[in-house]
């Protein structure tokens, strides 16, 4: 997953300075996340995985499934298209939303507990990184029993790792 995450941010990226400078970050977001609906359909992944279409083929059908009338988007759809790289879309998506959430100044968070946190507990977390990344931050709370203990947390790139199970696969890495 990493790796899609790593072939999608320059594509991201790319997209969010066209609709930043055209002033249309929201419709591309709404763009994408029709189009992530699209290639996540069975009959659609069909078409996008038969090597007998062509890749305009896929592009224009891709196009047409959601209704596009945005040429900057048909055009970075096109493009995809033509390097192989439309089943990309989920990652570019995902990716688009942190660049646009960033830019408001707003950062996504997730928090992965191993037990259910307090709303004490949350507003802490939630405080110490506002104050730490100077921005207002949206965080989600998801209870994991499987790290034992502990909590990793997740801001787009970022990873921090502070469960019991992180630490235990650290050892093992070592000790191999």
């Amino acid at each position: 997953m990493s790796e899609l995450a790593t072939l999608a941010r320059p594509y991201a990226k790319a997209a969010f300075a066209h609709a930043l400078e055209a002033k249309d970050a929201a419709t591309w977001s709404g763009l994408l996340q029709q189009a992530v609906v699209v290639i996540g359909n069975e009959s659609f992944e069909r078409i996008i995985k038969n090597p007998a279409l062509t890749a305009a083929n896929k592009s224009t059908g891709l196009l047409n499934a959601i209704a596009n009338s945005n040429e900057g988007f048909a055009r970075f759809v096109t493009l995809l298209g033509e390097n192989n790289r439309l089943e990309l879309l989920p990652a570019i998506s995902q990716e688009f939303a942190l660049l646009k959430a960033a830019s408001e100044g707003e950062l996504k968070v997730e928090v992965q507990s191993a037990f259910a946190l307090t709303t004490a507990q949350v507003d802490l977390l939630k405080a110490k990184l506002n104050a730490r990344y100077n921005t207002q931050v949206d965080m989600a709370v998801v209870e994991n029993s499987a790290l034992i203990a502990g909590v990793i947390i997740r801001m787009g790139d970022q990873v921090i790792d502070d469960s019991a199970l992180g630490k235990l696969e650290k050892l093992r890495t070592a000790l191999a």
